[in-house]
This record gives C-alpha cells, sequence and structure tokens, in this order.
C-alpha cells in the first residue's frame, strides 16, 4: 500500500469555538482501506473526526492527510443529497446496480419531505456511493431505520473498496462491518 491508500491524522488539534476545553488533542493515526469503527461517547468527538478527514473542518494545530474525494454521509437527511438526480437519470449497469440494491425511486426527490428516514438514508448513500469517494464518512447511518432498511444499507456498505470510517452505536453494524475500531 502507498501512503495515498491510507487517511492520516498527525498531531491534531481541535477545538469548538463555544468550547473550553480541545476535543481532540494530539490525535495522530493512520486509517487504511476498509472499515474502520469509530466509537466513543456523544460529544467525544467523533463528528468532528469525520468531519475534519472530510475536509469539512480544518485542525488549528497538526495536519490530515486523505486520498480525495473525501466525502461525509451526514446523520441528518432534511435534504435530499447531491448527486441523487443525477444517479437517478443515469443509465448503466452500476447506476442500476446502486438503485436496485438500496430500493431507490426515481420519485423520490420530488417527496423528499414525505419519505421515511429509513429511505432518505439509502438515498443520502446511494449518492454517495455513486460519487465513487476515495473516502467515505458516514454518521450513525441505522438511527431510525427499520430492519429492512438496515439490511440494505450494511449490504452497500459491504460493496465499498476505499477507506471507510464508521461512525455507530451499533455494535451488530460495527461488528458485520469493520475490521477494526
Amino acid at each position: 500500500m502507498s501512503r495515498s491508500d491510507f487517511v492520516v491524522l498527525r498531531d491534531v488539534h481541535f477545538t469548538h469555538a463555544s468550547a473550553a476545553p480541545p476535543l481532540l488533542c494530539r490525535l495522530s493515526l493512520q486509517l487504511p482501506g476498509g472499515w474502520t469503527g469509530i466509537v466513543g461517547p456523544n460529544g467525544g468527538g467523533k463528528t468532528t473526526l469525520l468531519r475534519l478527514v472530510a475536509g469539512e473542518l480544518m485542525p488549528q494545530q497538526g495536519s490530515v492527510q486523505a486520498p480525495a474525494p473525501a466525502l461525509l454521509c451526514r446523520q441528518g437527511t432534511d435534504f435530499a443529497p447531491a448527486g441523487l438526480g443525477d444517479l437517478l437519470g443515469a443509465h448503466g449497469a452500476r447506476a442500476a446496480r446502486l438503485r436496485e440494491r438500496l430500493g431507490l425511486d426515481p420519485g423520490w426527490p420530488a417527496r423528499w419531505p414525505t419519505l421515511s428516514f429509513g429511505e432518505r438514508k439509502r438515498a443520502q448513500l446511494a449518492a454517495a456511493l455513486w460519487q465513487a469517494p476515495a473516502v467515505l464518512a458516514v454518521d450513525e447511518p441505522t438511527n431510525h431505520i427499520d430492519a429492512e432498511a438496515r439490511a440494505l444499507l450494511l449490504n452497500a456498505l459491504r460493496e465499498f473498496r476505499g477507506i471507510g470510517l464508521l461512525v455507530s452505536h451499533d455494535r451488530a453494524l460495527l461488528d458485520a462491518l469493520c475490521e477494526r475500531c
């Protein structure tokens, strides 16, 4: 593996403007390909770590190196994800496989406010996978979804071949997907 096959954090310090103590202090780690579970208490910095890796936040000190592109699938699904329309309108085997694997409906963008959280989460993940990121950071994908949606998400995530970071309190999902935590 080359260095570009890893996410590398070196001596990362990060403090949110509204917080007194640092959230991350002297964090150094190297994350290889495959899925890595990120676990810890609420408020412990898991989502912040995902945002740093995805390039949405910059550390106050240290460095974060990740192959591009790096995408974050947020926990929330208030808005239809970028790229969903492209995926739904795309021709070809890869697009058809993603749509089928996650049970997407072409009418979902127009009905976004009426979709269940599970339908929104499936669409969000499909749009991210469609973009073929080198790094995919996924934040709590199985919260508030039913067993069928959970199974669809797990099967789709298993096919991802880049560097995957998964924040979850779902131990069964972590055990089924992640090579390391």
